[in-house]
């Protein structure tokens, strides 16, 4: 453990005060209105912005995110025959699936997360039906993962509602897969600090080993999260571009151990040649872009493994990216380091340089910023924010900026005035917990 990180404590799922979400009586009131009955469970799952580690956490490298007071509430109860019902204040639609085998409806956007939940409870409860509502004030499609929200949300609802124990870990695990199931093949940071998040501290996550430490938020530094004007959904040629970048992590770690003489474990990630003294310099002579086919040809490697997903397989024949892809993996898990660092020591200044040089690598390595999030950070900046970057996914959606708390109003007024807004003051949460 680092000198000055926070232990981790167990998480708690009492009863808590939420700043923004409905409150438990307007839940009820709703729930009941709709369906006759008051719910047996009601879960708040909170959204989250992640501080620094973009596109990390898919090659098993570290993140630094916080979860924020805004999120989704789940409330369920049981009901008889096996179809899972539900209806939302937030999203349109009213998806009705079978429980056993669940099938997204193609006209309902949010339904194949409510899908991916049900696959993953199946093997705990099947046939068995429930009634859903979902309700909350995240932000939807710009990257404060409203989806990841939604999927640790339903999965503790309906297990509570069902009697069906599950651990955090266990939550977590199943909420990472059912999210998959809808077409993204993305990391574990979301529904980690989702679950295990800790108000007034950021969650340090590292995925192989695997451990969790709470750093803390020290005084004088503040968060707003504000909006690019540019939708960045999970869905579409979004999906298809991160897509695109988890293959090319996966393409240039096969390459970096071929190289090396280093045997390689399934799953791929570049977590396993990271540590490799020459790495860096062995990233720039990998390709600009490839197939797996021709890295699977080159290597002699089960192109598989660089081509499976969970929810399918990625075009073998298709070139990505990958000596950028690389390059900003392998650097951006450095500055994760330094960010902590820089955090346990109050030098804000740094931390600010380093979510800067986080989004200048996103823009120039990564390939996923947009013009508008671009000037959105640069007017930021300029507003008094020590730093600001993109995140989430990019390819749209919220930026980050972190600031002295005497600079919060002018940081606001500057985003609302690049990009239209919304822009908000965001402060580091707790995470999932019943109500």
């Amino acid at each position: 453990m680092i000198a000055g990180a926070a232990r981790l404590p167990t998480p708690r799922w009492g009863t808590v005060t939420l700043v923004s979400a409905p409150s438990l009586d307007a839940i009820v009131s709703a729930f009941a209105a709709h369906y006759g009955e008051p719910p047996a469970a009601a879960f708040h799952a909170p959204g989250r912005v992640n501080l620094i580690g973009e596109h990390t956490d898919y090659s098993n490298l570290p993140v630094l995110p916080i979860a924020i007071e805004r999120g989704i509430t789940v409330a369920a109860c049981p009901a008889e025959g096996a179809l899972v019902e539900a209806f939302s204040s937030n999203f349109e639609g009213a998806p009705a699936l079978a429980c056993a085998n669940p099938s997204a409806d193609a006209a309902i956007p949010w339904s194949p997360y409510l899908a991916g939940a049900l696959r993953e409870l199946a093997d705990l409860a099947p046939s068995r039906g429930a009634k859903l509502f979902i309700d909350g004030d995240l932000p939807a499609g710009g990257g404060l993962s409203s989806s990841s929200a939604l999927t640790v949300g339903v999965i503790a609802a309906l297990a509570a509602a069902w009697d069906v124990r599950l651990t955090p870990e266990e939550i977590v695990r199943r909420a990472v897969i059912a999210e998959r199931h809808a077409g993204v093949e993305s990391g574990g940071m979301d529904q980690e600090v989702i679950v295990f998040a800790t108000a007034g501290a950021a969650l340090r996550i590292d995925f192989d080993p695997a451990g969790r430490r709470l750093v803390l938020v020290p005084p004088g530094l503040a968060f707003v999260a504000a909006y690019s004007g540019d939708d960045a959904p999970k869905a579409g040629s979004a999906r298809d571009a991160y897509n695109e970048r988890v293959v090319g992590a996966r393409i240039a770690t096969a390459m970096l151990a071929d190289e090396v003489g280093l045997e390689l474990e399934h799953p791929i990630t570049l977590r396993q040649v990271a540590g490799v003294d020459v790495v860096d310099v062995l990233v720039d002579g990998l390709p600009e872009r490839l197939s797996a086919t021709e890295a699977a040809h080159g290597i002699d490697l089960d192109i598989e493994q660089l081509v499976r997903l969970t929810s399918g397989r990625f075009d073998h024949q298709l070139k990505v990216p990958v000596r950028r892809v690389a390059r900003h993996i392998l650097r951006e898990a450095e500055r994760v380091d330094q960010a902590e660092a820089a955090l346990l020591a109050g030098d804000l200044p740094a931390f600010g340089r380093l979510l800067n040089e986080s989004h200048d690598s996103l823009r120039g390595d990564f390939g996923c910023s947009t013009p508008a999030l671009d000037r959105l950070c640069a007017a930021m900046r300029k507003a008094g924010a020590f730093g600001a970057r993109l995140t989430g996914a990019g390819f749209g959606g919220y930026a980050l900026a972190a600031a002295p708390p005497s600079a919060i109003a002018a940081v606001i007024e500057a985003a609302i005035g690049a990009a239209g807004g919304p822009a908000f003051e965001v402060h580091a949460s707790g995470g999932l917990c019943r109500l």
